[in-house]
C-alpha cells in the first residue's frame, strides 16, 4: 500500500496582543514598546534570537500605532505616504543601506512618527558600508529579548501547538522541555514534524508518540 503524506496545512499564527506570551525574558522589549513617545530620536531596535517573539511584538506594535509594516529582505524605497506615519522594519539588517539611512534621518527630523527595527543582532554590528549609517545605528536605542525561561518556554510550546490547531497534554509539554532542543525555532520545526507524522498515521500527538519519533527527527530519518 502506498504511503500518503498529508499537506502541511497550518493555521496562520495568532499575532494578536492577547496571544503574546509574556515572561521575564521579554519584559524589557514589552516595556519599551509601550513607551513609543520616549524612544531616543523616536527609533527603537528590538533584538533577540530567531523565534523569540520579536516579530509577534512588531505586529502588536504596528497595529497599535497604525504603522506601515516592512521586511528588510524585500526591496523597498521611501515613499511619500510614509511621511507622518510610524514604520516597522522586520529583519532590518537586510534592508538597503541608503533606504535605511534615509528613513532614520526622516525619523530624527520628525517627518516620520516613529521607526521600529527588529533583528537578531544589535544595529551597531550590522554589516553596513556607509559610515554615516554606521554612526546612526550605533546610537539607536535597543531593547533585548532573552532566551525564554522554563515557564515561558512551556507557554510557547503550547502556543506553537495551538498555531497548528492542536491541543496537547501537560505531560507531552514536560517531556519536550526535557528532551527537545530548547530553541524556539527548533521547537517550531519539531512540532511541525510531529504534526505531519501524526496526520500521516491518523493519530493524536501524545507523549508516547513524541517519545517514539523525536529521536528519528533528530537523526533526520523522517521528513
Amino acid at each position: 500500500m502506498s504511503r500518503q503524506f498529508p499537506l502541511d496545512l497550518v493555521l496562520d499564527p495568532d499575532n494578536s496582543a492577547g496571544a503574546f506570551v509574556h515572561g521575564v525574558s521579554n519584559v524589557e522589549a514589552v516595556t519599551a514598546l509601550a513607551d513609543t513617545e520616549n524612544w531616543a530620536n523616536h527609533i527603537l531596535a528590538v533584538i533577540g534570537p530567531k523565534g523569540c517573539g520579536k516579530t509577534h511584538l512588531g505586529h502588536i506594535w504596528a497595529e497599535s500605532q497604525q504603522a506601515i509594516s516592512l521586511d528588510g529582505g524585500n526591496g523597498f524605497v521611501p515613499r511619500r505616504n510614509y511621511r507622518g506615519r510610524a514604520l516597522w522594519i522586520d529583519n532590518a539588517s537586510n534592508a538597503d543601506e541608503y533606504t535605511l539611512f534615509t528613513l532614520i534621518n526622516l525619523t530624527i527630523t520628525g517627518e516620520l512618527k516613529a521607526l521600529l527595527l527588529s533583528d537578531k543582532t544589535v544595529p551597531s554590528v550590522w554589516n553596513v558600508q556607509l559610515p554615516d549609517l554606521h554612526s546612526r545605528l550605533k546610537n539607536v536605542q535597543v531593547a533585548r529579548i532573552q532566551e525564554p525561561d522554563e515557564d515561558l518556554l512551556s507557554a510557547i510550546i503550547t502556543k506553537l501547538f495551538m498555531d497548528r490547531g492542536l491541543k496537547v497534554s501537560d505531560s507531552l509539554i514536560d517531556y519536550m522541555l526535557v528532551h527537545a532542543d530548547r530553541s524556539v525555532d527548533s521547537l517550531r520545526a519539531l512540532i511541525r514534524d510531529l504534526d505531519k507524522q501524526a496526520a500521516t498515521e491518523k493519530v493524536n500527538v501524545t507523549r508516547s508518540f513524541a517519545a517514539k519519533y523525536m529521536p528519528q527527527f533528530k537523526q533526520g530519518q523522517l521528513f
